[in-house]
């Protein structure tokens, strides 16, 4: 979502970063397990298919375009060479830490770690929102693979969250906000822990102990 300033658009497989992520029991955790986590949830997501349809409501104006996904982070993708910002929803800077059990560990792969497992083997398609870009100059999309909104995804399974925006906050709040209650019940994701809101984050808060430094992900 929104950045202070550009970044790339190159897609990194961050399965060395992940095998190095501190886990809840403070273990090196297995990657596979976190990324079983999310790929286990592809069946409830199944049921999110119909709901993701409604075009109408989004202000969707470009025609789609489609091609296999490229993962920036938790929050944003590249398909046919264009960049786009999933649409109502923020995730963890790549460089952003949260804590499980008092024990920090970097949330912020892990979010992006989700989106490459929702997009792995689907052709993405997005379509461009008819709303000013984000202030980096990301267009916002609405983007669907396999047949379900990958907003909707991220929300559920626990690694994005609704940020205050404005005047869209309303549309994003109904079209997720009970996917979002529920992931927090659940404890899915980032509500297993503590974590500063990503909007925050990129504001300079941070959780005791993690590091000012490294904020490659802006």
């Amino acid at each position: 979502m929104p950045r202070s300033g550009g970044r790339s658009t190159h897609w990194s497989k961050p399965s060395a970063s992940i095998a190095a992520t501190r886990a809840a029991d403070g273990k090196a955790p297995a990657p596979s397990r976190a990324l079983l986590a999310v790929g286990a949830s592809l069946l409830a997501l199944a049921a999110l298919a119909a709901a993701s349809s409604q075009q109408g409501a989004w202000g969707d104006t470009a025609s789609p375009v489609r091609g296999v996904a490229q993962i920036v982070d938790g929050d944003s993708l590249a398909v046919a060479g264009q960049t786009y910002d999933l649409a109502g929803v923020d995730a963890p800077e790549l460089a952003q830490r949260c804590t499980r059990q008092e024990r920090l560990y970097d949330c912020g792969l892990l979010a992006q770690a989700a989106l490459m497992d929702l997009t792995a083997g689907v052709q993405v398609e997005c379509r461009r929102l008819a709303q000013q870009p984000a202030s980096d100059g990301v267009p916002l999309a609405r983007c669907t693979a396999g047949g379900y909104d990958l907003s909707e995804g991220m929300v559920y399974t626990g690694w994005a969250l609704i940020p205050p925006d404005g005047g869209s906050a309303d549309r994003y709040q109904t079209a997720f906000g009970p996917i979002q209650q529920g992931a927090r019940e659940r404890r899915r994701g980032l509500w297993k822990g503590a974590f500063v809101e990503p909007w925050a984050w990129r504001q300079g808060r941070r959780l005791p102990g993690e590091p000012l430094a490294g904020e490659s992900g802006q």
